[in-house]
């Protein structure tokens, strides 16, 4: 279970249901962060995956996925950033907290 203290969050978008569990495991393996959520739109063409943790694990989960490109190609990363002591609506939006 997520913590109620969010430190960061991490918000990856990939191409394709393989290559986002490919990216997400170097990115669970790089750091101490914790999965949110990951969901799949048309059909697993597009995946996104949010991470949640300390500031400095979640920047290197965030190296880890730009890293991963390497691995599932360089225009299969389309977004991979991190967002610093995020809005409390945010955190709702993405429903890591209860109301």
């Amino acid at each position: 279970m997520i913590n109620l203290k969010i430190n960061a969050i991490g918000v990856v978008e990939v191409n394709f249901f393989t290559n986002a569990v490919t990216v997400l495991d170097e990115m669970m393996k790089a750091s101490d962060v914790e999965l949110v959520s990951c969901h799949k739109k048309l059909g697993g063409r597009m995946v996104h995956s949010i991470v949640a943790g300390e500031t400095s694990s979640v920047n290197a989960a965030i190296e880890a996925a730009n890293a991963a490109k390497s691995i599932v190609g360089e225009d299969n990363v389309k977004v991979a950033v991190t967002i610093s002591n995020p809005h409390p609506e945010i955190i709702k939006l993405l429903n890591m907290i209860g109301e």
